[in-house]
Formats: structure tokens, sequence, C-alpha cells
């Protein structure tokens, strides 16, 4: 991986300091472009369940199909401190409430310990947060070496524990990825229902943050993850019970969530 220098330091967080040329482009779309060079590569962040493989596809079949990698790291990581990002490259971070993260992480518990999987949702959203290593990574099976053990990079990188639950990650991982304005000359923070709600309209402002014309007529992304495998139907969640409900809302940071021009409680919304 190749470490970039850049010639100034780059402004303080959204939490301090100096005020950076943010834009909001939409409702859930909020767009940093302090490179002066073209772009030519886009880098996507973003929690397992939060249409990072959608995004993906959307840039490669709308922006083109070289622009969308990972030289900057997997996308669902924290990104290493001594990693800096070049001003030819866009990164891009997409977020997905909360309320609807969960119950989908619940459904399809990616590489989460078994007696993790087995809780109900209630159980789950408390339980102290376990990766392994499984047969939903590439190239691990039953002979593989590093089977069943623990992800250690999916712990907390400041103190080497493992998060208290789900949430606790998220919540690390919006806030890093959301500080990488530090280390990136160019930034957007995208919610998941904006992608969803407006494909075209989210393409076409990255395609101006990035100087590329998208393709016409617009390429939608209609399968699950783009895979042109199945359909994507979305599938209705159990209703909420009212003490799992108080229990996400007392954890959520506000402040963040608005970042991502996410909400941080579920009141009027159907369950």
């Amino acid at each position: 991986m190749d470490l970039i220098s850049l010639p100034t330091p780059l402004p303080s967080s959204p939490s301090g300091g100096a005020a950076l040329p943010w834009r909001e482009a939409l409702p859930g779309l909020r767009i940093l472009r302090r490179g002066l060079e073209p772009v030519r590569a886009i880098q996507i962040y973003g929690q397992r369940c939060s249409g990072t493989n959608a995004l993906a596809r959307l840039v490669e079949r709308n922006l083109g199909p070289d622009l969308f990698f990972e030289r900057y790291g997997f996308k669902h990581w924290f990104v290493p401190d001594q990693v800096l990002f070049g001003a030819d490259v866009l990164v891009v971070v997409i977020a997905r409430d909360a309320f609807d993260w969960l119950r989908s992480l619940h459904r399809q518990p990616w590489h989460v310990h078994p007696d993790i999987k087995r809780l109900d949702f209630s159980g789950f959203i408390r339980s102290e947060w376990h990766s392994v290593w499984d047969d939903h990574v590439g190239g691990i099976d039953e002979r593989h070496p590093m089977r069943a053990r623990e992800m250690l990079h999916e712990r907390d990188p400041l103190t080497g524990s493992r998060f208290a639950g789900p949430l606790a990650k998220r919540r690390a991982k919006l806030a890093h990825w959301a500080g990488l304005e530090e280390r990136a000359p160019n930034l957007a923070l995208l919610s998941y229902e904006t992608l969803r709600r407006a494909p075209e309209q989210v393409v076409r402002h990255l395609g101006v943050a990035a100087g590329l014309e998208p393709a016409v007529p617009f390429q939608p992304v209609d399968s699950y993850k783009g895979q042109e495998i199945r359909p994507f139907r979305p599938t209705p969640y159990d209703p909420f019970r009212d003490e799992d409900l108080a229990w996400i809302e007392a954890r959520l940071d506000p402040d963040l969530e608005g970042l991502y021009g996410l909400p941080h409680v579920f009141a009027g919304r159907p369950s």
C-alpha cells in the first residue's frame, strides 16, 4: 500500500477547529472537495449491511469500471493511522439508519461468533461483539488454520478490547471514518437511505465532485448487492419491542448520526 504525503496538514475534524468547505449536495449527502487534481479513484468505507456493494456497482457502471478500488484498505475496516490519501482519491463513507441496520445485521450476522448468532434480537444487540474468521471469508474452509479464530481487527483499535456490542462498534467506525477528513482531501458522507431513494442524483453529485461525467442513460443496480444473481426485494422486519427501541436510542450520538443525515430517534416511523 502506498502512503502519499500531503504538502500541508489538513484542518481539524467536525468536533472543533477551523471550518471546512463541506457542501450539502442532498439531504444525506455531504461532500468535502479540496484536492486540485482530477479524481482517478473512489475508495468506499461502510459497515456490513450498509449498501457498500450496491454503491460500488453504481460507481463502476456510471462513473467508470476501474474507478472503485480498495488500495487504502478493505471497505469494512478501520484505516490505519499511517495511511494518507492522495489528492486524486475521493473517499465515500456510507452509513445506514441504526434501527434498520441492527435488524439487517441480526438477520445476516456476518462473521459473528456462533453463540451470538443464536441470540434473539434483544440479546444480540446487547451482546459483546466477537467476530471470527468463517466460511463467509473467501479461502477460509474447515482446514484453514485461521478458521474460527477471532478477527482481532474488529476489536476497538484504541484499547484492543472487544466492543460492548454492535452499536458500540458502529459508533466507533462511523466516527473514525468521518474523521478521515484529517487525512483525505476529498471525502463524502452518504446515507444508505439517500442512496436507495435517489441513486441517480447521488451518482451525479459524486461525478461533479470527481470531475467525471456519469453514464447516459443512468445504469441502475436492481439486484442484491449488485451481483446480478437475484433481484433486490426489501424484506419487512419484525416490529421493535419498546424496551429495545429505548435501549438503542439511548446509545446513539445525535451529532454523529447527523453527520450522515441519519435519525437518532425512531418516533413516528413504521416498525
